[in-house]
Parts: C-alpha cells; sequence; structure tokens
C-alpha cells in the first residue's frame, strides 16, 4: 500500500509544467513543485503535434526528431509521476486496485511508449540507445589470470551464432584487458568497464540486445574456462529504477527498496533535466530566421513544380536531395546550387 505523500490535483499534466531537482530547494513541498515552474513559451504548446512537420519553412527534420524525444521523454515521466500522485490520494480498495493495475502497466509499457527516449532508470537518453547495465561475475575472473588463456566467446544460436575470440597474456595490465575485452565483445554491441570503488567489471548492453544474452557462451583454455566445451554464461542486471518502482506498485513483501516520496523525486529530478534540454531547443527557435511571407513562399512553390516536372516521375532522386538538404546548413546548400 502506498503512503500518501502529496495531494496534487489530479489529471494529465501540462506540457509546460516541469519538475525541479530534488534537493535543491529542501523547503518548497513536494506539491509545489511542479507548479512553481513555468512553460518556455506562454500560450504555446510544445510541441504542437508528437512529431513537428506542419512548418518545413522553420523546422528541419533533425530538429523535428530531437524536440519530439525530448517531448516523449517528458510526457511518460509526468504521466508517471500523476500516476504516482493519484495513488497517495484517498481511494477505496476497488479504486485503488484498478489504479494500481493501470501504473503497472503503464511502467511495463515504458519502451513502447517512449520510443527508447527513458532507460530502465527512468533516465533520458535522447542522444544515446536506451542501455541496460550488468555484471558477469565469472568474466570477472579474466582481469587477474596469470596465465594465457585463448578465450572465444559466442553469441546467439545455431547458425546465427557469432564468434569473437581474443587471447589474455600474463604481462597484459588491467587497462589492456578491459581494451582487449571491449575490442571483441564491442562487435556484439557490448561494453565493459571497471569499478574501482566496488572492484567489479561492469557491462552494457543496448535493451533491444538484452534478450540475446540469453544466448551468450565462452569457451576458454582450461584456465578460466573449459576448453572442451561452451560455457553459458548468465548475466545479472543491477537493479534499476523500474524494477523497484513495480515492486513498489505490486507490494512486494521485503522487496520494496523505494519509497512513494522518492520515486516521485526522482521523476522530478529526470523532468528537470529534460526541461534544460527544452529550453536549448526553444533557444535554437527563437535564432532562426522569421517565416517566409506569402510572396516569398509561392515563388518557392512555383520553382518546386518546376523542378518536380523536370525530373519527369524519378521522385526517388529528387526525394533523397531534399531530404539531405534538410540536414545541411543554408550557407553550405547556397554554395552548392551556385555551383552547378
Amino acid at each position: 500500500m502506498l503512503s500518501p505523500i502529496i495531494s496534487g490535483a489530479p489529471g494529465r499534466l501540462r506540457s509546460g509544467d516541469i519538475g525541479t531537482r530534488p534537493g535543491s530547494v529542501p523547503a518548497t513541498p513536494t506539491t509545489n513543485v511542479i507548479d512553481e515552474l513555468p512553460p518556455s513559451h506562454p500560450g504555446r504548446r510544445f510541441p504542437d503535434e508528437l512529431l513537428i512537420s506542419r512548418d518545413p519553412q522553420r523546422f528541419n527534420t533533425l530538429l523535428n526528431q530531437q524536440i519530439t524525444a525530448v517531448q516523449r521523454a517528458s510526457d511518460y515521466l509526468g504521466e508517471t509521476e500523476v500516476a504516482l500522485r493519484q495513488l497517495a490520494r484517498p481511494l477505496d480498495s476497488e479504486k485503488r486496485y484498478r489504479q494500481l493495475q493501470r501504473a503497472r502497466q503503464w511502467v511495463a509499457r515504458r519502451t513502447l511508449l517512449t520510443g527508447g527516449t527513458i532507460d530502465r532508470n527512468f533516465q533520458p537518453c535522447l542522444d544515446r540507445p536506451a542501455r541496460v547495465i550488468f555484471q558477469c561475475p565469472p568474466l570477472q575472473a579474466l582481469l587477474f589470470t596469470e596465465q594465457r588463456e585463448i578465450i572465444t566467446f559466442a553469441l546467439g544460436e545455431g547458425t546465427f551464432r557469432h564468434w569473437s575470440s581474443l587471447v589474455i597474456e600474463p604481462e597484459m595490465p588491467l587497462t589492456q584487458r578491459i581494451f582487449a575485452l571491449n575490442r571483441v565483445l564491442g562487435q556484439s554491441h557490448i561494453w565493459c568497464h571497471y569499478e574501482l570503488a566496488e572492484q567489479r567489471l561492469l557491462f552494457t548492453v543496448p535493451e533491444d540486445r538484452w534478450a540475446l544474452l540469453s544466448h551468450w557462451a565462452v569457451r576458454g583454455g582450461g584456465v578460466c574456462f573449459p576448453a572442451d566445451s561452451l560455457t553459458l554464461l548468465q548475466p545479472q542486471p543491477l537493479l534499476s529504477f523500474e524494477q523497484q518502482l513495480q515492486a513498489l506498485l505490486t507490494g512486494e513483501p521485503g522487496a520494496i527498496t523505494l519509497t512513494a516520496e522518492q520515486a516521485v523525486r526522482h521523476l522530478q529530478y529526470e523532468r528537470q533535466k529534460l526541461y534544460a534540454s527544452r529550453q536549448q531547443v526553444d533557444n535554437q527557435l527563437e535564432q532562426r530566421p522569421a517565416r517566409l511571407d506569402a510572396a516569398k513562399a509561392q515563388s518557392l512553390a512555383e520553382h518546386l513544380r518546376v523542378q518536380l516536372a523536370g525530373y519527369r516521375g524519378e521522385y526517388r532522386g529528387l526525394n533523397q536531395a531534399l531530404a539531405c538538404q534538410a540536414n545541411l546548413p543554408l550557407a553550405l546548400v547556397c554554395q552548392l546550387v551556385d555551383s552547378r
């Protein structure tokens, strides 16, 4: 059962409402944190649609994607926070059960709803794929073995299995061994690093490839791993915010390590980081040139009609040219056009 935290008004959050970083203003109650932040532009929803494409004179393709990623991540974090706020309100047992069920389904559909812009720790990943951090204790022996051994990794099963190998030499220092592991495992989009504080070897892999690690095996030379058979590795993901939130919503006895208030503050902190990213995008929009007037737009449309007529049906090449132009600086486009 969730303990009461706040009694904010239920309902869908406005896109301009963004939380503040926890701990920055200790005296501010959780209830008032979101309401105190103003929208970036009064009277303008951000963005107008899921993907801004109605104003091609001002927004190019790359900027559309950036804005959409920020909005999807912000919307998901905001809706998750609203769900936790609603559970903090007094509800009868039937309504609370339905609300808990909806919240669990909402958290379980994170990847689909966010398009990969929020990872398992509910942190924005706008410029990188969402990753899973895990450990695999048997592989840590490769960092400290004092005997030469040939290590072969296998990922997948059957004819689709991918093989990669490396040689561990006794004189190799720790950094060189990690570099060798990354050079080999990187072919399968797996990367590792060593945490000195915890003295453990950690790995990362994109979330969409996590399921493949159920068929991850290794063969050695009889020192760290047997040479006559493949040893199935069992990667262990680190405890994520998503798992803790699911335990909180499920009410599993002994498995709850996260309180509802801690969850809300974490979501507010991540939304504050998105707010900073959104401000940067808004600044880029303000610096872009003004909209074209009607006469100029008509002239460009007529020019485009002539160009389309000249291609005589070869629209694929024209479409590729336009797509490239949308992501090139204006000065470079003008230079290429003038050179012809």
